[in-house]
């Protein structure tokens, strides 16, 4: 039958998102051979002519390849309502794909990767290619059914609701497997603190490993982050401080994706926490400083790092810095901390700055007191004077 060509749109951008050479924007048009491009930590969400709708992940390059309307089939058919063909070729990365469902189709919608072939009437499902060297296609059906073709090996799969497959060139074998179940977010933090930004995964059955997204919006239509994740925990450090929707799904040991939960999180650097810093006295023996003060607000796999410079004059230029002429640590374990500063001169005034090292990345504050060198030998109690906190 006489066909004619069917725009689509993009519906929304977020990031580095390329439509051919120029820079995509919401709204603008897709056309026969249009080649969409997203960047990493970027994503795009397009409206094809049927009212399909795909999201493109991070990292994937797709191309409009046919997007085609024919004239009305059968009685009752409106003239206006042109039935619709449409081939989206992913060349690299990931596709979602929320298949509009009443749309009248001569053929099914298709994705086509480099080694696989997905058709489909109406279903939300999942194709990707994003890992060339394998040359693995995957597809995994959250709604509906698709079909699923091997063009090198002359077969294909069905593939329904809660399942999926990888799709090989030189394996003949399609095994159609169970999607992993939704994880339990219920004892997952929903803050994630900072500088270590660290987001930890929950235990799941048959996950090998975890798909992290987030996103600005809980559609996810503007995916800022995707990350495959191997380890306990999800590195988020590199987002800006908010609220963020985050969405967890397990990996099998195939490769296979499972089915998402959704959690919104918080990203955020907590002030620093406070300590202080009690009695204190300075020893001295010949010169060499030694002061020991007792500690509040400390724990015992904190790590005080202490510095002692020459207190700047008056007149000193502003981007001068004094050199550090001693510096010492100690852990927070205990409540009495013992510094030796090492030789320093009587009479002379000293800025002591104290910082501290959590092991789970929490701020703390540093202190910074001044105190006058001594002579001779003994000691004298509470020279420390605070400078500020």
């Amino acid at each position: 039958m006489k066909s004619v060509a069917l725009g689509g749109k993009i519906l929304s951008v977020s990031g580095e998102v390329q439509l051919g050479a120029a820079k995509a924007e919401a709204g603008n048009a897709l056309t026969e051979g249009a080649r969409l491009q997203t960047g990493a930590n970027s994503s795009a969400v397009i409206e094809l002519a049927d009212g399909s709708r795909m999201t493109l992940l991070p990292n994937t390059l797709a191309e409009l390849a046919t997007s085609r309307g024919y004239g009305a089939r059968g009685k009752g058919s409106s003239a206006s309502a042109p039935w619709f063909s449409g081939l989206v070729r992913l060349v690299q990365g990931s596709l979602d794909t929320a298949a509009a469902k009443f749309a009248q189709r001569a053929t099914p919608l298709q994705i086509q990767t480099p080694t696989s072939l997905v058709g489909v009437r109406g279903t939300q499902f999942r194709v990707a290619y994003d890992d060339p060297a394998t040359q693995n296609a995957r597809t995994e059906v959250l709604e509906g059914l698709v079909r699923a073709d091997n063009p090198a090996q002359g077969n294909g799969a069905a593939i329904d609701k809660g399942k999926g497959a990888v799709l090989n060139p030189a394996v003949r074998e399609i095994k159609v497997v169970d999607l992993l179940k939704a994880p339990d977010l219920s004892a997952t933090p929903g803050d994630i603190l900072k500088p270590l930004g660290l987001w930890p995964m929950p235990v799941l059955d048959g996950a090998a490993r975890f798909r992290v997204q987030v996103a600005a919006d809980a559609a996810f239509n503007t995916i800022v982050r995707d990350l495959v994740v191997t380890t306990g925990a999800a590195d988020l450090e590199s987002l800006p401080d908010g609220n963020w929707f985050a969405r967890l799904r397990g990996i099998d040991a195939s490769g296979i994706e499972g089915y998402d939960s959704m959690k919104t999180v918080r990203v955020f650097l907590p002030p620093p926490r406070p300590w202080t810093v009690g009695t204190s006295r300075l020893d001295v023996n010949g010169g060499r400083h030694v002061l020991r003060f007792i500690q509040q607000g400390l724990d015992a796999s904190d790590t005080i790092t202490a510095t002692v410079s020459r207190e700047q004059t008056p007149n000193a230029p502003i981007s001068t810095t004094p050199p550090t002429i001693a510096q010492a640590s100690a852990s927070g374990g205990s409540a009495e901390i013992g510094l030796d500063l090492g030789l320093l001169d009587a009479g002379v005034p000293y800025l002591l700055r104290m910082t501290v090292a959590r092991r789970d990345g929490t701020p703390v504050a540093a202190l910074t007191y001044r105190f006058v060198g001594l002579s001779g030998s003994g000691w004298v109690r509470d020279t420390l004077e605070l400078v500020k906190p």
